[in-house]
């Protein structure tokens, strides 16, 4: 007698069965596309196609390709079978691997771009030399960034030749289990216990390169499990390779603060490199990165690129905390580091052509950085050393798209509230030569032009708003001399939010740069860490001005939530709160770290300097306050 099938199993059954059929990828992963790293087989025909066409820019990047590969194929492979990296065992020979790696994707992509096999032969003795050479690594901490910045390299390179007839089946097999010995397997232990450190102890190029050599290996080896866990890390991971914490924050005016601004501009550069890197694999296998969080990623590219180019950009204080648990420690940039300003380095063209040629965004500081590297090169094009080798380049030649020719409105109009002032934020359009910002006090009534902005500020400061009162807001772009669809409406009311100068203790602890400006930001991962105990800090609100204060906000310091129990917001119309001081609110309890927490004040006078006072032993450790209320000129009382 047959069993009834239990409900429990037959409706697991069923699930299984509608996933199969729906294609849903959570209970059925899907094949790799293949090839299917950094380019597809659309990719390779069509840099096949222009190189045969004479196009630019595309010849211009292959002229190059050209000149570097003639030179390899009389080179000999340079496996070693120790890897001594910063080793005290041994001379350092990363850089062997380094330019093997550069030489491999580049005599693989010759053989694409002229289908003569011996660049295609040349790659796999490359290949099947150190597969069966590198047997070990030998160094202090830094061999996980060359696992990771050499393992991306190879894997993408040996990707581009996984069906030439020219490469033995059981060779391949051998490279792959390489692949997954001798970097895999130093990726994932990199990236699951960091040397026992602190999550933001490594930098965002470390654990960019584990997680861009886990996701080349993944699709190399047909490994989803791989794959899968370093898109995880983009989202989820603790550390500086999560899309959050590598674009620590967007500032106002659109632009992304890069994780390693503050540190040095040639460490920062990589990041574009590595994150193209990454978003590109999984775009080709499905999975959008590119997009996630409106847009992230661009934003952070756009910051890069813009102050590489010379001009200026915003910072907030940055903290990283470093070190081992227990034993951590904080290291602060209070400004953008100038150092290595303006090098070059490749990988543009591959974010440039995605946001702008393939969805018809605008990128104008990713463009104009992109126009000044082209037409790009890759490893020996950018230095000898080994930070010309950080990136696989020739981006040009093989992501370069025609332009894109639709007219596409701006999308994702955002807006920042400060009072008297709304920055809105938009993603531009491809080809729009000015935008046109546009207000209305009805969604449906007369809108008006505020302004006509250059096509590379991709933001708006309206000035001429009145606190509590509601604005509706478009945008639209001007595209060969047509106006472009206006955005969606976006409904703004003005608030009260006081501003001024800010007063109180000057300095911080140690001179790292915590100081007092960090309140008023906007970021609650900055924090004022004044150099004594007995500090405070406030505004100025301007000669004669007064506010009645309705309202204060306050986020901690995160670990240092308690010293804000007992802190006090005060209003004086002495500079030095030496007389008439009035406490308008005083904290009862822990706030919460990572939110701005909201108190109503009742209180009905009126000040020109206002501040936040922490109790005895609270030394000021806050991460952000805002006050508001109305402002009463000439002194008026309420």
């Amino acid at each position: 007698m047959t069993k009834p099938v239990k409900p429990i199993l037959f409706t697991a059954l069923l699930l299984v069965l509608i996933g199969i059929a729906a294609g849903d990828e959570k209970i059925l992963h899907k094949v790799f596309n293949h090839p299917g790293c950094l380019s597809t087989e659309a990719d390779l025909k069509r840099m096949a196609e222009k190189v045969a066409l004479g196009a630019q820019p595309w010849k211009g990047s292959w002229d190059i390709l050209v000149r570097n590969t003639n030179g390899f194929l009389d080179d000999a492979p340079g496996a070693q079978s120790t890897m001594f990296v910063d080793s005290s065992e041994g001379s350092n020979n990363f850089i062997r691997l380094a330019r093997d790696a550069a030489k491999a994707y580049q005599l693989a992509l010759r053989y694409h771009g002229s289908g003569d096999s011996k660049f295609a032969d040349k790659a796999v003795q490359i290949f099947n030399n150190w597969a069966t050479v590198h047997k070990k690594w030998n160094g202090n901490s830094n061999v996980a960034l060359r696992a990771g910045l050499y393992g991306y390299q190879f894997a993408c390179a040996a990707e581009l030749l996984r069906d030439y007839k020219g490469w033995q089946r059981k060779d391949f097999e051998i490279f792959k289990n390489y692949m997954l010995r001798m970097f895999y397997s130093v990726n994932d232990d990199f990236l699951a216990r960091r040397n026992g450190t602190v999550p933001d102890h490594y930098w965002a190029n470390w654990v960019q390169a584990a997680q861009a050599s886990m996701m080349a290996i993944g699709v190399l080896c047909d490994r989803r499990d791989i794959f899968n866990k370093a898109v995880d890390y983009f989202y989820n991971g603790k550390g500086n390779e999560n899309i959050q914490k590598a674009v620590n924050f967007v500032h106002p005016n659109g632009l992304g603060q890069w994780q390693e601004s503050g540190r040095d501009q040639g460490h920062t550069l990589m990041g574009p490199q590595l994150l193209g890197t990454i978003c590109e694999i999984a775009w080709n296998q499905g999975v959008d990165l590119y997009s996630h969080d409106n847009n992230r990623f661009l934003r952070g590219v756009e910051y890069i690129s813009k102050y590489n180019l010379g001009l200026e950009v915003p910072f907030v204080v940055y903290v990283r905390e470093y070190k081992h648990p227990g034993k951590a420690s904080l290291h602060i940039n209070g400004k953008i580091s100038p150092h290595g300003r303006g090098i070059k380095r490749p990988g543009w063209d591959l974010v440039y052509n995605h946001y702008v040629n393939r969805l018809g965004l605008a990128a104008p500081y990713t463009g104009l950085y992109a126009k000044k590297v082209r037409p790009e090169g890759g490893g020996f094009n950018f230095g000898g050393n080994s930070g010309g080798f950080d990136g696989l380049g020739f981006t040009t030649l093989t992501h370069t798209l025609d332009s894109f020719s639709q007219v596409k409105a701006p999308t994702n109009l955002q807006a920042h509230l400060e009072g008297s002032k709304i920055t809105l934020s938009w993603m531009g359009s491809a080809r729009a030569t000015a935008y046109e910002v546009k207000r209305a006090d009805r969604v449906n009534g007369q809108y008006s032009l505020l302004s006509k902005v250059d096509e590379k500020d991709l933001f708006y400061i309206d000035t001429t708003v009145k606190p509590g009162q509601k604005y509706y807001y478009t945008v639209s772009a001007l595209i060969s001399g047509k106006e472009s669809v206006t955005s969606k409406p976006l409904a703004v009311k003005a608030n009260y939010l006081l501003t001024g100068k800010i007063i109180g203790t000057d300095g911080s602890y140690g001179n790292f740069g915590a100081i007092k400006e960090t309140v008023f930001d906007n970021s609650l991962n900055s924090y004022f860490d004044p150099p004594k105990s007995e500090a405070w800090v406030g505004l100025d609100l301007g000669e004669n001005t007064k506010a009645a204060v309705t309202m204060v906000e306050f986020c901690p310091r995160k670990d240092f939530e308690d010293r804000m129990t007992g802190g006090k917001f005060q209003g004086s119309n002495s500079p030095d709160f030496s007389s008439g001081t009035v406490d308008l609110y005083v904290i009862p309890s822990i706030p919460v770290f990572g939110t701005l927490t909201s108190q109503t004040i009742t209180n009905a006078g009126s000040f020109r300097y206002l501040r936040y006072i922490p109790p005895k032993g609270g030394w000021c450790n806050l991460a952000e306050i805002k006050f508001f209320g109305k402002k009463l000129n000439n002194n008026v009382q309420p």
